[in-house]
């Protein structure tokens, strides 16, 4: 096949890549593709290692997600990990100290909410 002969990128390619990306963050999603067998094809991995120019400063503006950052670099850099997430215990531990790694973050960035004073009323001055 030339060159010539490959079809043309899709004008939303852009949207198509970011979306796909974003999607990673998902732990159900790793495992659905671990189970499949699409995380030991080598090609998908090949594909993912090009998804790689999303951390670039010009890119990773975009992205929602975080995580799927980290689980793209653990995906193409861990056999280990590709073959973990097809367990169900591993894809539950995953997402469970993802969601702790919100919940921390929340709780950095934004405290605990309205803190309560001595007659049982709320306050929302800072303390």
């Amino acid at each position: 096949m030339t060159a010539s002969d490959e079809e043309p990128l899709p004008p939303n390619r852009f949207e198509l890549e970011l979306e796909f990306l974003q999607c990673l963050a998902s732990p159900a999603y790793l495992h659905h593709l671990a189970t499949t067998g699409v995380l030991s094809d080598p090609k998908f991995i090949d594909f993912l290692n090009y998804l790689k120019y999303w951390k670039s400063p010009e890119y990773v503006k975009f992205v929602s997600y975080p995580h799927s950052l980290y689980f793209l670099e653990l995906l193409t850099t861990s056999d280990k990990f590709r073959r973990e997430m097809g367990e169900a215990s591993f894809r539950n531990f995953v997402h469970q100290q993802q969601f702790f790694a919100w919940q921390f973050r929340s709780r950095h960035l934004y405290g605990t909410g309205l803190q309560e004073t001595a007659d049982g009323s709320s306050d929302s001055s800072p303390k």
